[in-house]
């Protein structure tokens, strides 16, 4: 991988806050490719009579790309070029939303998940590379943190507007929909940053060896590798933490309204984290402070009263703590790559890793509560914590690119 191109290089003086926030509306919709089918999910069932284990399957294969591709969108994006990239992306996105709006059957609207797939990698990988070249060195971490948010964001937008379409419209209207939006920001984008001298595609190809070998260094190579595992024991445990902490309550008024807030908190602490790595701690720092709350407020929940405000307020801290990490982990990827190159195969290597922590963590953690109850719930987040908590300080012993 060359580093013919210093950080210094790809900074620029004052952060471009128009194209900053098109590009985190560009994440908004592709984590729409998630949220739509979230919200959509018993309308389908009715729809489709396919059983909810194929109709469940509907709705993570959209995962598969990341889980099996992750770091090679990575290396292809630095090779082809971020803008192509991510404009192709969410123009795939487009398309194959209007072939859902038409209610296929099942198995084509199958195959349109799987490649809606490779749409949502594509903007995962390029946007956050384009938002870290078009962000000045005092506002890289604090744009990671607002890009950090665009997964909470789209499911909270969809679960209100969304959701609004769906029951007076129907699912044509909510998929037309986000086919609509998609292709627009797609064009939006396209207009606003083709032109854009800092994304010029010479800073950032260079002679990056085999596809193979290339893939090897990625996963050997600290300033990729430490930021991803960080955020794989948060995605172990959000999905986790969401769905089966709240039914902890005891309470059904109190479990409907942690399914709606814990969301928001968790998007809170990832913006928290991103203003307090950019303005207070390195970026390590803060994914060491996250895990160390984490696991306090883990403890304390475990003495506690379920049922009680007590109980949900804790819920609530430990949610937030949760939130902070990915801000915290998508922070430290501009500060320790060296150059555009290696930050996209970063957020690839992050997608991937993602991917695999939402796919071991639901079935792992309704293992242990099914056997231990909360004190397996906790048991479980301690040992994460303590994984989180040495992988921060391994990170925090690199020193920044220069």
């Amino acid at each position: 991988m060359s580093n013919t191109f210093s950080k210094a290089a790809d900074s620029v003086p004052n952060t471009q806050w128009l194209p900053v926030i098109l590009l985190w509306v560009a994440g908004i919709s592709a984590a729409m490719q998630f949220a739509k089918f979230s919200v959509s999910f018993g309308d389908l069932l009715v729809y489709y009579e396919m059983g909810p284990t194929l109709t469940g399957a509907s709705l993570s294969a959209v995962g598969v790309a990341g889980l099996v591709f992750g770091v090679s969108a990575g290396m292809i994006a630095s090779r082809v070029g971020y803008l192509k990239v991510l404009v192709g992306a969410l123009m795939l996105g487009g398309v194959l939303s209007f072939i859902q709006a038409t209610l296929p059957t099942f198995h084509v609207l199958l195959v349109t998940r799987v490649l809606e797939g490779f749409s949502q990698l594509g903007v995962v990988v390029a946007a956050p590379t384009l938002i870290a070249k078009l962000s000045a060195p005092h506002h890289k971490s604090l744009t990671m943190g607002i890009w950090g948010t665009f997964f909470g964001v789209a499911f909270a937008v969809c679960g209100w507007i969304g959701k609004q379409l769906l029951e007076e419209h129907g699912m044509t209207t909510l998929f037309l929909s986000h086919g609509v939006l998609i292709t627009v920001i797609g064009v939006v984008l396209f207009l606003v940053l083709r032109q854009n001298s800092v994304l010029d595609i010479a800073a950032v190809v260079g002679n990056q060896g085999g596809f193979f070998s290339q893939m090897a260094r990625i996963y050997r190579n600290p300033r990729a590798l430490l930021p991803s595992v960080i955020f794989l024991f948060y995605t172990l445990t959000l999905v986790s933490v969401l769905t089966y902490v709240p039914s902890l309550s005891g309470d059904a008024e109190g479990n409907k309204w942690m399914l709606i807030v814990l969301p928001l908190i968790s998007t809170s602490g990832t913006f928290i984290a991103g203003a307090i790595a950019q303005y207070v701690f390195r970026p390590q720092k803060v994914a060491l402070l996250a895990y160390s709350g984490l696991a306090v407020s883990a403890l304390v929940l475990s003495v506690s009263v379920n049922g009680s405000i007590w109980f949900s307020g804790l819920v609530c801290v430990m949610v937030l703590f949760l939130g902070m990490v990915p801000g915290s982990a998508l922070a430290m990827i501009p500060t320790l790559a060296r150059n555009p190159g290696e930050q996209a195969q970063s957020y690839g290597l992050m997608a991937q890793f993602g991917n695999i922590g939402g796919t071991l963590g639901p079935p792992t953690f309704a293992t242990a509560m099914a056997a231990y109850g909360l004190s397996g719930l906790v048991g479980l987040i301690l040992c994460i914590c303590c994984f989180g908590v040495f992988f921060s300080l391994l990170a925090g012993r690199i020193k920044p690119a220069v």
